[in-house]
């Protein structure tokens, strides 16, 4: 019996507690963040990378060149910044970033947003990162998140 296993799987909290996160403010005036995780390798199909893939599932990103527009947010509530990638209890909270980042995301309303394959950041090559642009939302009325 064979069994195949998906490529992508949304991971849970617990897993979500080791993924780090790297900002930057490039001179090109946007704003970005990565998202990878220590134990992620070059081979495919191990649990880290197919939980990475979900991340990036989660938030419709995609390999290739450019960061294309998608319908997903990072939210900004209370203080908190976190990004809706499809589980259904709970939000990929980002640690606080520097507040001339913060600043410039609030000025413009966008995020250029990867998920790294790679143990290490920067990705080694283009065809191991998945990326998209996300909008931005501040809003007292969403609740805590």
């Amino acid at each position: 019996m064979t069994i195949i296993l998906p490529r992508a799987v949304t991971p849970g909290p617990a897993f979500l507690r080791e993924v780090r996160v790297s900002y930057a403010l490039p001179h090109d005036g946007r704003t970005y963040v990565t998202l990878g995780h220590p134990e992620a390798h070059e081979r495919r199909g191990t649990t880290v990378d197919r939980y990475l893939r979900g991340i990036a599932a989660g938030l419709d990103l995609h390999q290739g060149p450019g960061y294309p527009r998608t319908a997903h947010l990072l939210y900004y509530v209370c203080g908190t910044w976190a990004l809706d990638y499809g589980h259904p209890e709970s939000l990929l909270t980002l640690p606080a970033p520097t507040r001339s980042w913060a600043a410039r995301t609030q000025a413009l309303r966008t995020v250029h947003l990867g998920v790294c394959l790679d143990a290490f950041l920067p990705a080694s090559s283009p065809d191991r990162i998945l990326t998209g642009t996300v909008g931005y939302k501040a809003d007292r009325r969403i609740g805590w998140l």
